[in-house]
This record gives structure tokens, C-alpha cells and sequence, in this order.
């Protein structure tokens, strides 16, 4: 991640934070490749720690990546479920051969 630290130089009218919202003064934190304005660097750590953990920005890949996740979840769960039940139904079908059933 590269900033650069702006001193003496007011953004535009209006300008924020993009970690907290506060109004921006002279002296901030620009972060290089998106160009967003932080008002100091404990705001810019925050944030940046933030998308080191979760890096999906846009709700479509946010929504895929949980998509994918449970679709993964249940998956397993139905392949446990069903290995489950194919080994007790084996173990039935054995007892009743071992016992003379008309298996």
C-alpha cells in the first residue's frame, strides 16, 4: 500500500475521510492508487488493515464469495449426510446376511 502525506494544501470543498467522514483539513493522507483521502494515518492503517482482511470492495463479489462459501458448506454437509446413511444401510444389509435373512 503506498500514501503519500499532503501538508498545507486544503482538498476540494467538501472533502472527507474515507475511513471516518470527518472533514478533511490541511494536512492528510492520500492513498496512490484509488485516490482516497484519509485525515490522518491512524484512519489510513485502519482502513487498509480492513481490505487486507476481507479485499472484496464490490457487493457482486462480496455476494459470490458468500455464495461460494455456503454453496461449499452445504455441499460437504449432504456428502457427509449421505455417506452416512450408505454406511448404515451396509451395516443393516450385513447383519441381516450374517443372520440368514432371505438377503
Amino acid at each position: 500500500m503506498r500514501f503519500m502525506l499532503v501538508n498545507q494544501e486544503h482538498p476540494r470543498h467538501g472533502a472527507a475521510c474515507s475511513a471516518c467522514a470527518r472533514p478533511l483539513g490541511s494536512s492528510y493522507v492520500r492513498q496512490v492508487s484509488r485516490q482516497e483521502r484519509y485525515c490522518d494515518y491512524d484512519c489510513y492503517r485502519q482502513e487498509t488493515a480492513m481490505d487486507l482482511l476481507w479485499p472484496y470492495h464490490s457487493a457482486i463479489e462480496t455476494v459470490a464469495v458468500l455464495t461460494a462459501i455456503t454453496s461449499w458448506s452445504w455441499m460437504m454437509q449432504m456428502g457427509a449426510l449421505s455417506r452416512s446413511l450408505a454406511e448404515a444401510y451396509l451395516r443393516v444389509h450385513n447383519l441381516r446376511t450374517l443372520e440368514g435373512g432371505d438377503g
